[in-house]
């Protein structure tokens, strides 16, 4: 796994070998919606470089704290959608099964599909595995 962002809300590391990127999210709460936009933006400009298509994104969202107020879901909406467009596969690590309901409602509001679990192995078998091939 190679590192290619550090900051105090997230993780990114690409593993080029098994074709995936892990985006860790910290247990550090946001100060701002404008800090989330900033944060957001530095994981954008780190994966511009990686063709998505070619990989998956595995979100480790679990030291996350707990947030759904109404304004931080607004400001978020955007931010993940952008995030989790053009991969492969896209898959969420969560904590808790309140969790996983609010993960499912995302992917139904933006229309991109997530496999959502506890289980770590699960998901890392789900991001490795051999795309398919057609005809």
């Amino acid at each position: 796994m190679s590192e290619v962002l550090r900051n105090a809300h997230f993780v990114v590391t690409v593993d080029h070998t098994a074709r995936f990127v892990r985006v860790a999210r910290t247990a550090e709460p946001f100060d701002s919606i404008e800090q989330i936009e900033q944060e957001c933006q530095e994981i954008a400009e780190a994966l511009a470089f990686f063709d998505r298509s070619a990989l998956s994104l595995l979100l480790d969202i679990r030291a996350a704290p707990g947030r759904n107020d109404r304004r931080f879901e607004d400001a978020t909406l955007r931010l993940r959608t952008a995030a989790v467009r053009g991969f492969a596969r896209v898959a969420v690590l969560v904590r808790t099964s309140a969790g996983a309901l609010q993960v499912q409602r995302h992917g139904r509001e933006d229309g991109v599909h997530r496999l959502v679990s506890d289980d770590e192995d699960e998901l890392l078998a789900y991001v490795t595995a051999a795309p398919l091939r057609l005809g």
